[in-house]
């Protein structure tokens, strides 16, 4: 009898794990969000697009990062200091972090990344322009050496990085660190094929036009994700989205990336308002105005006029409903460098816009050419909005030019765009991050092609200056000479909108978008 009731235990006991486990597998939940479009890309290298960035801080970490309130975290590196001559810091980096392969993160793998960023042919992104100050770039750059002269490696967890001129905001960069063991195996074109990261998640697949997901990284430092995977699902209507999230496909219903009108009506949905969380996003909108591809915008008075025939406070009531904010600069609140009274608001003009027109040669929108304002489909009634304004105050014409996402982003890089609205979104919370990325005349995303010696002057020596209130201040006098010259003019800030489903907790939205999913927890 002994013996058979120790059989009886075994059997049960070896079903009710088997039962257990396929409970396991059949609850196995990943999280699914909507993205309007495919990503830009899916790799640290290349990265400089805001679809693919929402994925890839999942996978990819850097020294630091920002909190749910837009505050610098330490991530990879546990601190820093600087070095005494301000042309350099040594980083700590923190220990017991492993990449998604298993291979332990070491100051080797910061090095290979930085590297890589440079090598021509490798077509480096958002992070390439961070490493250009560091010593032995320039080589780099230039295809002598694949080495980076100015990092030295201490030891597995310490490194020295040195400047060619100082570069404060170093660490606060967001760079993405990647496995150097698993490029130097497969090449760069790994990315789409496994994943090397030291994030919550591991890549698994991304299937054009359908989704991209990611699984959970079970040996995260920060602590295993409470979710089997995220799946980002591709839905490039707005509408069906919503649809999709109402019939229980969808866990959270993104709309960040959308028009102002599709967030509006979500947040006057009784069945959708309960769930909606928000977030004021540290993002400029504003008008591009390319003088080298459209004569007219060559003269001030021109581009004043068209800044100053909108109506930014009723845009922000009624367009948006109360879901935005007029912007007047080009720095966010909540941005290092944000002063509320450096920049007065622009005040909405018919009359004096009309007559600047007029002084410029062009009376009631006369002898202009033929012009068109350029963007994507979510964003039609935007520029509708726009173009209805500045027919009704100049007697201007524009006619709207919606673009396919890819096409108008490589339009846009290429310079190519005589004039368009569009937005860019802080990857660290510092003024420099607009002022020198959008507008200084050597950044590849000026899309604009503004040139200002002033302007970049002033840029180049906040770069290099300690002192955070001298620095705030060469930012501040910046921004006023940018916007004196109407080289461009705010728009709007938008409050991002996501929806989430009421067994769901743990999602955040921040002044930077979504915080990786790893706290989420599914019911």
């Amino acid at each position: 009898m002994q013996m058979g009731s120790r059989w009886v235990r075994r059997v049960f006991g070896a079903v009710s794990l088997t039962v257990m486990s396929m409970i396991g597998i059949a609850d196995a939940r990943d999280l699914r969000i909507n993205i309007n479009a495919d990503p830009e890309m899916i790799d640290p290298v290349t990265y400089s697009a805001l679809i693919a960035g929402d994925i890839l801080k999942n996978i990819y970490q850097g020294f630091t990062d920002t909190d749910e309130n837009g505050r610098i975290v330490p991530v990879l590196a546990e601190r820093w200091e600087a070095h005494p001559d301000n042309l350099g810091f040594r980083f700590h980096l923190r220990r017991n972090v492993v990449f998604h392969s298993g291979r332990p993160f070491t100051a080797r793998d910061v090095k290979y990344t930085l590297e890589q960023l440079l090598i021509p042919g490798n077509r480096g992104g958002l992070a390439r322009q961070y490493v250009e100050r560091v010593e032995g770039a320039r080589a780099v750059i230039d295809g002598q050496t694949r080495e980076l002269s100015g990092v030295r490696i201490v030891d597995d967890h310490t490194l020295d990085v040195r400047f060619t001129a100082p570069d404060v905001l170093f660490p606060i960069y967001p760079f993405m660190f990647f496995d150097s063991a698993t490029i130097a195996e497969r090449g760069l074109p790994y990315f789409q094929q496994t994943s090397a990261g030291t994030g919550p998640f591991k890549f698994v697949q991304w299937r054009r036009g359908q989704d991209v997901r990611v699984e959970a990284h079970r040996q995260y430092w920060g602590g295993a994700p409470r979710v089997d995977g995220v799946t980002w699902v591709i839905v490039p209507s707005d509408e069906t989205a919503i649809t999709m999230y109402e019939a229980g496909e969808l866990d959270v219903l993104n709309l960040t990336g959308g028009g102002g009108d599709v967030a509006r009506r979500a947040m006057r949905d009784s069945r959708l308002r309960p769930q909606a969380i928000t977030s004021p996003v540290a993002q400029i909108n504003f008008l591009g105005m390319n003088q080298n591809l459209y004569a007219p915008f060559r003269d001030r008075r021109v581009r004043e006029a068209f800044c100053i025939s909108i109506d930014r406070e009723a845009m922000s009531r009624g367009l948006f409903g109360g879901l935005a904010v007029p912007l007047y600069g080009q720095i966010t609140p909540g941005v290092a460098g944000y002063s509320a009274t450096n920049i007065p608001p622009i005040r909405y003009d018919p009359d004096r816009a009309r007559q600047l027109l007029a002084e410029a040669g062009f009376p009631g929108g006369r002898g202009l050419p033929p012009l068109k304002i350029a963007n994507l489909p979510q964003f039609r009634n935007e520029i509708a909005y726009f173009a209805d304004q500045w027919r009704q105050i100049l007697g201007v014409t524009v006619e709207l030019e919606i673009m396919e996402r890819a096409l108008f982003l490589r339009s846009l890089n290429a310079g190519e765009v005589p004039f368009f609205n569009w937005g860019w979104t802080a990857g660290y919370p510092d003024a420099l991050y607009f002022l020198s990325q959008v507008w200084h005349s050597r950044s590849p995303f000026n899309r604009a092609r503004y040139a200002n010696a002033t302007f970049d002057r002033l840029i180049d020596q906040a770069q290099s200056t300690a002192n955070d209130a001298a620095r705030y201040s060469l930012y501040q006098e910046a921004e006023r000479v940018l916007i004196a010259d109407w080289g461009t003019c705010g728009l709007y800030m938008r409050t991002i909108v996501a929806v989430v489903r009421p067994n769901v907790r743990g999602v955040v939205l921040s002044p930077f978008r979504f915080l990786p999913f790893d706290k989420v927890v599914i019911n």
